[in-house]
């Protein structure tokens, strides 16, 4: 897949988890702390004197829980709300239709979300740390978009003259990649960096002098580390990408001009994306020609809601329905 692909599932990502962060905050964190009565149905006297649950305080201000529940209903209460109920949608259409998610396809889609980390449980542990998601609300998120994906393709007719077509014009997104995992010093000058070198061909530590002696503080603090880079990324350096591609595992090269200064390039591992077998590359192929002739999804969520018309019950304090 490429870069600009990857970007985009980020940002859709990302857009779908502050839904998810949303719907968590408002049924765990806010569920009711009490209702105000003991184990055995009495009323409870220390909640009662306690007055509102406070959620925070500054000086000598308090923040109930009343108040931040009602903020964060009125910041994200429609979004979330659209969200569950084009879900309850989703699960009906498909469930008429017969269309389910295998595990396979479900796999699938997690792997092509996954491609330029170095690992699942990296991806993961990155999810979790910048989203807050847990790998059950990725899974969940994926298996939605792909019924969501079926709904809005079953009609879709595709010829093998389109396919085939399809498969010759965008072979970029078929073929094998390599991908380098590369780990820099940088340093102000040539003469710098040959001294560099010098220490490393007799045992130094790379990780220790690219923290000691890297001019680049955003990758001295890891040993350099800049993680898997694809081969023929057109966004990096061409020269560092050239001079990796030619090294074993291990190995380094430098110094080499870069901006700001002069690197020395190691090459810590390399691999191969694994090559989709040709029943595969068809049916990715199909998949994505009939998106592309299909409805936004957008929409199709849209007809959803209104076919199995859905309503929205807004209530004012006192529990009347105040708009249906």
């Amino acid at each position: 897949m490429g870069k600009d692909r990857v970007l985009r599932r980020i940002v859709l990502l990302q857009a779908v988890c502050m839904m998810v962060l949303a719907v968590v905050v408002i049924t765990r964190v806010l569920a009711p702390q009490g209702s105000g009565k003991n184990e055995g149905g009495e009323p409870d006297e220390d909640v009662q004197d306690k007055g509102p649950a406070i959620a925070a305080t500054v000086g000598n201000e308090r923040i109930t829980w009343q108040e931040f529940e009602s903020r964060l209903k009125d910041q994200y209460g429609d979004t979330v709300l659209h969200t569950l109920m084009a879900r309850a949608a989703i699960r009906q259409e498909a469930a008429a239709a017969g269309l389910t998610v295998s595990e396979s396809e479900l796999a699938q889609e997690l792997n092509s979300m996954m491609e330029g980390y170095e690992s699942e449980e990296r991806y993961f542990s990155e999810m979790r740390q910048s989203l807050g998601l847990t790998p059950e609300e990725i899974r969940d998120d994926a298996k939605y978009k792909l019924l969501l994906e079926k709904i809005a393709t079953r009609d879709i007719a595709i010829t093998d003259e389109e396919l085939e077509q399809y498969v010759t014009d965008h072979q970029a997104q078929f073929t094998t990649g390599i991908q380098l995992r590369l780990a820099w010093i940088v340093t102000e000058g040539e003469q710098a960096a040959e001294e560099l070198l010098g220490q490393l061909e007799e045992g130094a530590s790379f990780d220790e002098l690219a923290a000691s002696a890297s001019i680049d503080r955003d990758t001295a603090s890891i040993g350099g580390e800049l993680g898997w880079i694809e081969q023929d990324d057109p966004f990096f350096d061409q020269d560092v990408l050239m001079a990796a591609s030619s090294l074993a595992p291990g190995e380094v090269t430098g110094p080499i001009p870069v901006e700001g200064g002069q690197a020395i390039v190691l090459l810590a591992d390399r691999k191969e994306e694994k090559t989709m077998s040709e029943e595969e590359i068809r049916s990715l192929a199909r998949k994505q020609l009939a998106l592309e002739k299909a409805e936004s999804l957008q929409d199709v969520e849209e007809k959803l809601l209104r076919k199995y018309e859905a309503k929205v019950l807004v209530s004012d304090a006192a529990g009347t329905d105040a708009k249906t």
